[in-house]
């Protein structure tokens, strides 16, 4: 009896200690996931058609996931030639591979990053292109990747570059249409210079070449290829036509602003050299505008290209690959001050913004969080050994991060000279101020066009108004602004007061010159009521009392602080004096800011005090707030989660602008919370 149990146990041992060991191979190489791919029979992955049948193992600090079902193939142009090689993955299902804020696909790629010695460029190009307002930007999760038992180094897991939920969010043709189908869209296109070895390409008039991505090869029709071709020719005539300038006559009818401008200003600040060879685009159902991006293949840009030199003080329109392509359109654009003065408008809204401290604070984070990953990936791989067309060698990792944010701080302080200078040479084609718009979430500057100087609060003397040199830290200058029908009431924020004119009537007419005041606010006195009329370009208003009929203006032009501030003369020439005209500018978010979501009977609010940095929901019926809420970065990691019946405290987050989501019902919510 005793060797039976003897024998069980030792059995238990066996069998228990081979699994063990099992579990055991599949361990974090370093801090960061490690991804294990065990090929059918280790068949090695010679193709970029074939797949070969595979299993993954991902391991990180949760444990160890395995996906039995998937395919592997490897991927790229010229970097599939290269040693260290990346692959394209395929799930037999659709997974959420980098989690839920991304998308559930089948495909996902994992780029080597081998001609980039920081590792870093395609990470921080997306890092741009989220700051830069690009609608969706590859995902960049570092990890080690081991192929049949070979460690091969630190790769980048990122999206498949396709049209999808999250990916690139347009209707999908993905079936054969039927005669009355709508193929208006969606298109998602590359004007490519590899377009010739695509399945479905077509050539414009002008030999620019272009792949369709979608719908692909399995589904597209003729009269869909011809559809989106004679549409694309119709914005490459008018692009060049004798009315390209024109608004409507020429091509903006077929260009959205915003992304063409976020993905011209990402490629010249990346110093990509291959932005103009490989441009992505896509067009929507039922929409005549081409839509530019996402930005993708950054490993050679960031001055790493011998074969066009040093670009710190370039612009890839003239340096950059892609003559023949679409650096061809853009040339043509150069020529249109609208679209001069578009770059260089956004680019100062950048700027503004911390663009470049943004990214460098990112290529600090990054390089700190893949620092072990990459001292190993560089004992397989030598930092020092030229393998692609790196301008630049060097013996340590922080040589190249510091060579990265050199480049950056260079190439910034070159881009704004640039844009301004061509700005300047074009001519001024701002638009016209529109008509003011409120913004109740946020406290408002009122800024003098001729000095720059805010309107303040006398020190000392609460009720006087004046000009005063821009400073953060005074709240005398935060106004909160107040919809009184078709006026309205401008009260400062941190004596609560209401601006006021006590001009005196002689006569007929009010008398000029006299100090505006602050007084206890009362929405029915018409002497706190204002209109706010515009005037020229760039934002600015002439503010004009309804009872007196007067504009404020700044006494005398001077740029002294404590400079009066006067009721005065409001005629034809408020365009012509800059004491009279005033930008009025969002400032910093209200102390509790109150976003009331709609399309339900209970209705949620989310009220956030910046002093305590305190975040919770309300609604009508308490009880019946449920769920969980998700507080995302600007590089769309998600630094936070919470369920909505709970206060949220954000005082870990740093300074900057965050994106809350949450549900209602079926419906996704969104909101913009500053943290400062």
């Amino acid at each position: 009896m005793k060797r039976k149990v003897l024998s069980l146990s030792l059995f238990l041992m066996l069998f228990f200690g081979t699994f063990w060991l099992q579990a055991q191979e599949y361990v974090q190489q370093t801090d960061l996931p490690t991804i294990y791919i065990e090929t059918e029979g280790g068949r090695p992955i010679v193709s970029k058609e074939d797949y070969v049948d595979a299993v993954l193992h991902y391991v990180d600090s949760n444990g160890v996931k395995t996906y039995d079902a998937l395919g592997v193939r490897g991927r790229g142009n010229s970097t599939w030639n290269l040693e260290k090689k990346p692959y394209r993955i395929k799930f037999a299902e659709k997974q959420e591979f980098m989690g839920p804020e991304r998308a559930k696909a089948k495909s996902w790629t994992l780029l080597a990053n081998f001609a980039d010695k920081t590792l870093l460029r395609n990470a921080v190009a997306a890092c741009i292109g989220d700051f830069a307002g690009q609608p969706f930007t590859a995902g960049a999760q570092f990890v080690d990747l081991v192929l049949n038992g070979t460690y091969l180094g630190n790769y980048q897991l990122s999206d498949q570059v396709e049209v999808r939920k999250k990916r690139v969010d347009i209707d999908e043709q993905d079936e054969i249409p039927t005669e009355d189908a709508n193929i208006t869209g969606g298109y998602f296109l590359e004007v490519d210079g590899w377009a010739t070895a695509e399945p479905v390409y077509y050539k414009t008039n002008r030999n620019v070449l272009v792949t369709v991505k979608s719908p692909d090869e399995e589904v597209i029709v003729s009269r869909q290829l011809e559809y989106i071709k004679n549409h694309m020719q119709l914005f490459e005539d008018a692009l060049f036509s004798s009315d390209f300038a024109d608004p409507e006559k020429g091509y903006r009818p077929y260009v959205d602003s915003l992304t063409l401008a976020s993905w011209y200003i990402s490629t010249e600040l990346t110093g990509n050299v291959d932005g103009f060879w490989s441009t992505y685009m896509y067009k929507k159902k039922d929409d005549q505008k081409f839509y530019w991006g996402p930005l993708w293949d950054y490993d050679i840009a960031f001055n790493n290209c011998n074969r066009v030199g040093d670009v710190s003080e370039a612009l890839m329109i003239n340096k950059g690959f892609g003559g023949d392509l679409t650096q061809k359109w853009v040339l043509q654009m150069w020529k249109d001050p609208w679209f001069v003065q578009l770059i260089n408008r956004t680019w100062q809204e950048f700027l503004a913004c911390g663009i470049e401290e943004h990214v460098v604070d990112y290529i600090d984070s990054m390089s700190v969080v893949i620092d072990r990953s990459q001292a190993m990936n560089f004992q397989k791989w030598p930092i020092d050994r030229r393998d692609y067309n790196e301008i630049v060698l060097f013996s340590t990792y922080q040589e190249g991060i510091d060579y990265l944010k050199s480049f950056l701080h260079t190439h910034c302080a070159y881009l704004t000279k640039t844009f301004a200078k061509a700005a300047e040479e074009m001519g001024s084609m701002e638009e016209p101020t529109p008509e003011f718009t409120l913004d109740t979430g946020f406290y408002y500057r009122l800024y003098n066009k001729g000095t720059g100087n805010a309107i303040d609060v006398l020190d000392n003397e609460e009720d006087k108004v004046c000009t005063w040199s821009p400073a953060r830290e005074r709240e005398t200058q935060q106004w909160e602004i107040l919809a009184v029908g078709e006026y309205y009431q401008v009260v400062n924020r941190e004596s609560g007061l209401a601006l006021y004119d006590c001009a005196v009537k002689e006569g007929d007419i009010y008398k000029t010159g006299t100090q505006l005041e602050l007084r206890k606010p009362r929405s029915s006195q018409h002497r706190q009521q204002w209109s706010f009329v515009p005037v020229n370009t760039g934002n600015t208003y002439v503010l004009v009392n309804r009872l007196t009929q007067l504009a404020v203006n700044n006494a005398g032009g001077s740029d002294e602080n404590g400079n009066s501030v006067l009721s005065w003369t409001n005629d034809s020439e408020n365009n012509l004096k800059d004491t009279r005209q005033w930008r009025i500018e969002k400032d910093e978010v209200k102390g509790e800011t109150s976003v009331q979501s709609s399309g339900r009977e209970t209705q949620y609010w989310v009220l956030y005090n910046p002093d305590t940095k305190l975040l919770h929901f309300e609604s009508n019926d308490m009880e019946q707030i449920d769920g969980h809420a998700y507080i995302y970065a600007a590089n769309g990691e998600c630094v936070m989660r919470f369920r909505v019946s709970q206060t949220a405290d954000l005082s870990s987050l740093r300074k900057g602008i965050y994106i809350l989501t949450w549900m209602e019902e079926d419906t996704k919510r969104t909101v913009k919370v500053t943290v400062r």
